[in-house]
């Protein structure tokens, strides 16, 4: 019963499952919830390995309903959590005059919304403890803003955004903050997107030319996170990338657009 305790929200595929192996490589007890129940199962199946407790949620962080049902049950179980993982998340492409108010609200509604929801529910949790982190999974899309991403990077920089204020509400707290802004890597985070053939195979392109596994990122966010890093950047390059942005930004801007034409993608 000493073991820590995490939640990991998209914990049956991807960057969550890597999250979840990792954590419970440290001895954690993991709590994966997944909007595919089946996928949440297979992780927890795969993690008997570790000897360690686990359990499989179905979530959908779109609803709110669902959430607090998702806090009930970790509470039922646990009595408490350190670690809550806001990672589930959907992907959207298309120009902002193309891409549909109907697709806009859908990527809002789970790539910012759901994060909300994961905090408000758990973050009362974490404060009667009197510890625990909050982890936010954004992207780099919410620092670089590229062409034909609009959705996606309006809900990631509000992840961003929403974290460095929860950060400022809890100073002084031993409540802790972290985000996690990576760039493309292997992951199957196209299955769901909805964006037009053409920016599926640019993103497809980068994400096979990434050199860097979700095991990889996952071992270097659970490194971050235990030493309280506030802003995570896992892929290599942009922590240059993101210093260019912050102190030469139109140099940035102009990297940015000669990468988007290099790769193939429209504007």
């Amino acid at each position: 019963m000493d073991q820590r305790r995490v939640l990991i929200t998209g914990a049956g595929s991807g960057l969550g499952r890597a999250l979840a192996f990792c954590f419970a490589e440290h001895g954690w007890r993991v709590a994966c919830a997944d909007i595919r129940f089946d996928r949440a199962q297979d992780t927890v199946r795969m993690m008997r390995d570790f000897g360690v407790g686990a359990m499989a949620l179905k979530v959908d962080v779109g609803d709110d309903a669902a959430v607090e049902a998702m806090h009930d049950e970790i509470l039922a179980a646990w009595d408490g959590v350190d670690c809550v993982v806001n990672n589930a998340g959907v992907a959207c492409a298309g120009s902002v005059s193309e891409t549909r108010l109907e697709d806009w609200r859908w990527t809002l509604n789970i790539d910012l919304m759901g994060v909300v929801r994961g905090c408000r529910v758990f973050l009362p949790v974490l404060l009667e403890q009197g510890s625990g982190h909050i982890v936010n999974i954004a992207s780099f899309a919410g620092i670089a803003n590229a062409p034909r991403m609009a959705a996606y990077s309006a809900a990631k920089a509000g992840v961003i955004s929403l974290s460095e204020t929860l950060r400022a509400e809890l100073a002084g707290s031993a409540v802790k903050v972290s985000v996690v802004c990576p760039a493309f890597f292997a992951t199957n985070l196209l299955e769901s997107a909805r964006a037009p053939e053409a920016d599926k195979a640019t993103a497809s392109r980068l994400m096979a030319a990434a050199t860097q596994s979700a095991d990889e990122i996952a071992a270097h966010v659970y490194r971050e996170v235990q030493r309280g890093r506030f802003l995570i950047l896992p892929t290599r390059g942009e922590r240059g990338r993101w210093r260019v942005k912050r102190f030469a930004p139109e140099m940035f801007f102009r990297k940015l657009v000669a990468m988007v034409d290099k790769a193939g993608g429209k504007r």
